[in-house]
């Protein structure tokens, strides 16, 4: 098979990069490893798809921020990108874009609508990945003139063949792991909180929102903003939680706890000083499995890529999405990353030559 461009991963940025290709008449095909694409992208918003932000803050990128800087240079937005594409957006009052039939369903039809220039690959992993006379040559027999990555939180081995080096992938946005004795008794419930990373009293990290009691785990957005932390310090970190973030302890003392809080909880912190309720401490013990997180860390560095993410190391191969050392936050900044960095690649490829 000989085609233009193949896009390695039929996630976000890989089915943005195709959409964006085969709408410009480039002969693409996407290879994707699962049956179906874009199974993960179904999932993210609790189905609903939080598509992206209104406000592109770098401060909630982590990694290579100045290579997201470039990029989001000329990016004019999720909502502008899905408009063009015939998808409706709306957004909530903190910014966070969603689909206007408020289904992530829509995302992914309006990303995999059918094109003439454009072949899907289903249950096809990318197994190998060579250059050969100015052609990538991938599986064997598919030739193509430009490759894009798009595959970030499978290995990076066969681009590390290609001459890139990696940043340790690693969990980000996922429940962090603590000792089930403290939250055995607790699980399935919710609180809001004002939740910090700690390590040595030192406060890393704030964040406030809605945490869950899991079996041997903390989750929620506040703790999976938390988890990435966790890399650097490991089991020397400790989750601080504030239970009650709007009241002093002697409005606390005043109120007592069965007014304020689930009878579990209750039943717990009754045996602690009342001072525990602001300052509740977990031990951390690690991060959920990489199948349980929202994304992965780490990736390609940006010394190896170009501002329009080429390949330095290997001419026509272009790096996007997760497989760039980039995260982002909670709040659709990686999937915001993902179509800018999408577009990024497309725009210059498009300005080069294809044959």
């Amino acid at each position: 098979m000989n085609i233009q461009v193949a896009v390695i991963g039929g996630g976000a940025s890989g089915l943005a990069a195709a959409a964006l290709l085969a709408r410009a008449g480039v002969r693409t095909v996407v290879l994707e490893r699962e049956v179906r694409v874009g199974k993960k992208l179904l999932v993210t918003g609790n189905g609903r798809c939080n598509l992206g932000n209104t406000s592109i803050d770098l401060a909630k990128y982590h990694g290579e921020v100045e290579l997201a800087r470039q990029v989001f240079t000329n990016w004019q937005g999720s909502e502008r990108f899905f408009n063009e594409l015939g998808l409706v957006c709306r957004s909530d009052s903190e910014g966070w874009l969603y689909p206007y039939s408020n289904t992530a369903n829509s995302v992914l039809d309006t990303l995999r609508a059918k094109h003439e220039h454009l072949t899907f690959m289903t249950d096809t992993p990318c197994v190998s990945l060579t250059r050969s006379d100015d052609v990538f040559v991938i599986n064997g027999d598919i030739r193509a003139e430009r490759v894009i990555w798009a595959c970030g939180n499978a290995p990076l081995t066969l681009l590390q063949r290609l001459g890139h080096t990696v940043v340790e992938l690693f969990p980000a946005l996922c429940p962090i792991m603590t000792d089930a004795k403290r939250t055995r008794p607790l699980k399935g419930l919710r609180v809001r909180s004002r939740a910090r990373a700690i390590v040595n009293e030192t406060v890393l990290s704030e964040e406030q929102g809605e945490v869950q009691f899991g079996e041997n785990s903390l989750s929620g957005i506040c703790i999976m903003n938390l988890s990435r932390w966790v890399r650097e310090y490991g089991d020397s970190m400790q989750v601080s939680l504030d239970i009650a973030p709007e009241f002093s302890i002697v409005q606390l003392r005043e109120w007592g706890l069965n007014g304020l809080f689930h009878s579990r909880i209750v039943s717990v912190l009754e045996r602690e000083p009342i001072e525990t309720v602001k300052d509740w401490r977990f031990p951390v013990v690690g991060v959920a499995p990489r199948n349980k997180a929202q994304i992965i860390s780490g990736g390609i560095p940006a010394r190896e890529l170009q501002s329009d993410l080429e390949s330095r190391v290997c001419a026509g191969l272009y790096v996007i999405g997760e497989a760039v050392n980039i995260d982002g936050d909670c709040g659709g900044y990686n999937l915001e990353w993902a179509w800018a960095s999408s577009s990024c690649a497309v725009h210059a490829i498009l300005i080069k030559k294809l044959t």
